[in-house]
């Protein structure tokens, strides 16, 4: 979280416009009220699954920890830049476990990398403001998603299953082929 306060107080004293809303769930309130702690910029903290589903139908773009949240982003149409440092057996872990183009569920579902990723030691400000100026602005980047979050009902397209059964399914088919000699 400190990366993250860093990263958006460099933003603000760079004199960019943004409201920072932040959304968690009730068992994470207070871990991240004391995260939050220092922040010089401090966000709105909105909890719950409701309150968090109107921030997103407000949002002009996301700063987000990798994970599920960046396929509701997605889905939501709302453009990001995800960013996770995980601690240094977990990153040791999941690098000889997993190997796919991305670790960000949106890229791995839309299939190409359009959510840039800053992973472990990419996670610093001096590389993520430039990320998150571009997406708060109208950057091709900005537009490369919002085309590609627009495909996403058509991937997603599952009949009569739902859309996490279609995405767990994306993602266990990309687990598999990273596994495969020569990626096939």
């Amino acid at each position: 979280m400190a990366v993250f306060g860093e990263t958006l107080g460099r933003l603000h004293a760079e004199g960019l416009p943004f409201e920072l809303i932040l959304p968690t769930m009730p068992h994470l309130r207070e871990v991240v009220r004391e995260g939050l702690t220092g922040w010089p910029v401090q966000p709105q903290v909105v909890v719950g699954e409701q309150e968090k589903r109107a921030a997103f139908r407000i949002a002009h773009a996301a700063f987000a920890k990798s994970g599920t949240v960046t396929l509701e982003l997605a889905v939501a149409g709302v453009p990001m830049v995800a960013a996770y440092r995980a601690g240094t057996v977990e990153a040791w872990i999941v690098r000889r476990a997993i190997r796919t183009s991305s670790v960000i569920l949106a890229n791995l579902v839309i299939g190409e990398n359009v959510v840039p990723e800053f992973i472990q030691q990419d996670c610093t400000v001096e590389r993520l403001v430039p990320a998150l100026r571009d997406i708060l602005s109208d950057s091709p980047l900005r537009r490369r998603q919002l085309e590609a979050f627009a495909r996403l009902d058509a991937i997603m397209s599952t009949g009569d299953q739902p859309p996490s059964v279609r995405a767990a399914d994306i993602v266990l088919a990309t687990m598999r082929k990273s596994r495969q000699p020569n990626g096939r």
